[in-house]
C-alpha cells in the first residue's frame, strides 16, 4: 500500500474535525462580556460533550466550582502547541493550587487553531467516581473559565489575569423540544426601557395584567426574553401572582423592589408561579399539564421581578428583558400548581446586626402538605432553590 502524503493526512484530519464539529450541541452560552469565550455543550448518553471556541492562540481553561472560584475546583486545560493538541485534567485544593489529576477523565475529541481562535472539543462522564471531579447533575452549577495568550508549555501556571470569570449554568437542561411552539398563541411580559443603576445589585419590579380573560386556557411553555448583550446582566426573573382586587392604575410604572417607597400593590404579590435563572432555557410543561389562566380563580395581575447583576457598575444600561408565555385553548388533563417551602422573603425578615452568622429555618409538615394537595397523586415537575440578596452599606447577607 502506498503511504499517504502529509497533505492527505492533514486533509483527513481537517475533514474529521469538521465532521465532529457538525455534531449537535443543543446548548450555547457566551461566558464573557467581550464574546471572546463561547461554550457549546450537549448530553451524549452518560457523558457530556463540550466545545470551547475562544479568541486566543494560547491555553484555554474550563472548570466546575462549587463557589465560583478557583478553590477546590475541577478544571481542564487544553490548547494547540506547535501543531499538537493537548488536554489535561486538573484540580485545585482549598488554597487554589493547581494539581494534575492522577485519573484523567476528560477525553479530547479534537482541537483546532487558526490566526485568532482556539477550538477544543472534549467529553466527560457525568459521574466519574473520582474524588477530585465534580459530578454533573440537574442542579445549577458554577462554571469557571480562563485563557492565556501563551500555551501551557510556555506560560506554565502563569496567572491568566483578567481573562477569567464564572457563570451559573444548568448543564443538564432538557433538550429543546422538537415541535416548535410557533403555531401557539403567546403574550410577552417585558420591561420597557428600564434604566439599570450603576450599582452591584438591583431588583426591578413591574406589574402586568394577564391578557387572556373569560375563558380557561393552559400555558404550555415559558421562555425568557433576554435583551441581546445583557446575557450576563440579567441574573434571574421571578413571576408572582398578585391580588385580583387590583385595578389597571397599577400598570403604569415599574419600581425598584424591596424599596421603602415600593407601591403597596407589590405587597399583594406573594406566590411565585414561574422562575428563570441565568443558564436556563425556559420551561416546557409536560404534555398532560398546563398552567391555568383565564378564569376568575387564575392570576389576573402578576408581578415580574428582574434581578440585575452589574458588578462593574456600568452606567447608562437600558434593559427590555422579560418573559414570553405560550398558551392554548386545548386544555390538558391537569392544572399545574406551585408549592413554596421555606421562609417568606420580605422586608420583615430581620438579621440581627453584628452576627458572624445567622441561620433561618423553614419547615413544611406532612399535615400542612395534606391540606393543599393529595400527596399520593402529586408529581414534581421542576424545582428551584431561590436565594435573595439583601445589601447594606458594609455587609452582604445571603439567605
Amino acid at each position: 500500500m502506498r503511504p499517504l502524503r502529509p497533505w492527505a493526512l492533514l486533509l483527513g484530519a481537517l475533514l474529521g474535525a469538521a465532521a465532529a464539529a457538525s455534531r449537535s450541541y443543543p446548548h450555547v452560552a457566551v461566558l464573557d462580556g467581550a464574546a471572546a469565550y463561547r461554550l457549546l455543550w450537549g448530553r451524549r448518553g452518560s457523558a457530556l460533550a463540550f466545545r470551547l471556541e475562544v479568541r486566543t492562540r494560547g491555553y484555554v481553561g474550563f472548570g466546575l466550582s462549587a463557589g465560583g472560584g478557583m478553590a477546590s475546583a475541577d478544571i481542564v486545560v487544553g490548547g494547540v502547541e506547535g501543531g499538537q493538541p493537548y488536554l489535561q485534567d486538573y484540580h485545585t485544593d482549598e488554597n487554589r493550587v493547581l494539581k494534575k489529576d492522577p485519573q484523567q477523565d476528560y477525553r479530547l475529541e479534537y482541537a483546532m487553531e487558526n490566526s485568532t481562535h482556539t477550538i477544543l472539543a472534549f467529553s466527560r462522564e457525568l459521574h466519574t467516581c473520582d474524588p477530585n471531579d465534580k459530578s454533573i447533575t440537574e442542579s445549577t452549577v458554577r462554571v469557571i473559565w480562563a485563557y492565556h495568550h501563551k500555551d501551557l508549555g510556555e506560560a506554565g501556571q502563569n496567572y491568566h489575569g483578567s481573562t477569567r470569570g464564572t457563570k451559573s449554568l444548568r448543564l443538564l437542561n432538557p433538550e429543546k423540544a422538537e415541535v416548535s411552539p410557533a403555531s401557539l398563541s403567546y403574550f410577552d411580559l417585558t420591561n420597557k426601557d428600564v434604566p439599570v443603576p450603576d450599582k452591584d445589585t438591583t431588583y426591578w419590579c413591574q406589574m402586568f395584567k394577564i391578557p387572556v380573560q373569560h375563558e380557561k386556557h393552559h400555558v404550555t411553555k415559558v421562555q425568557p426574553l433576554i435583551q441581546k448583550g445583557h446575557e450576563n446582566l440579567v441574573h434571574h426573573i421571578l413571576l408572582y401572582q398578585c391580588s385580583s382586587n387590583l385595578n389597571d392604575s397599577i400598570l403604569d410604572y415599574g419600581h425598584e423592589c424591596y424599596h421603602p417607597n415600593m407601591p403597596d400593590s407589590f405587597f399583594t404579590c406573594e406566590t411565585v408561579i414561574f422562575a428563570w435563572a441565568i443558564g436556563g432555557e425556559g420551561f416546557t410543561y409536560p404534555p398532560h399539564v398546563g398552567l391555568s389562566i383565564g378564569t376568575a380563580a387564575d392570576p389576573q395581575f402578576v408581578l415580574m421581578e428582574v434581578h440585575y447583576d452589574n458588578p462593574t457598575y456600568t452606567e447608562g444600561l437600558i434593559d427590555n428583558s422579560g418573559l414570553r408565555l405560550f398558551y392554548t385553548p386545548v386544555l390538558r388533563k391537569y392544572d399545574a400548581g406551585v408549592i413554596e417551602a421555606g421562609l417568606w422573603v420580605s422586608l420583615f425578615h430581620n438579621i440581627p446586626p453584628g452576627m458572624p452568622e445567622f441561620v433561618s429555618e423553614g419547615h413544611c409538615t406532612l399535615e400542612c402538605l395534606e391540606e393543599v394537595c393529595v400527596l399520593s397523586e402529586t408529581r414534581v415537575m421542576s424545582d428551584l432553590l431561590i436565594f435573595k440578596m439583601f445589601l447594606t452599606s458594609k455587609k452582604k447577607f445571603q439567605m
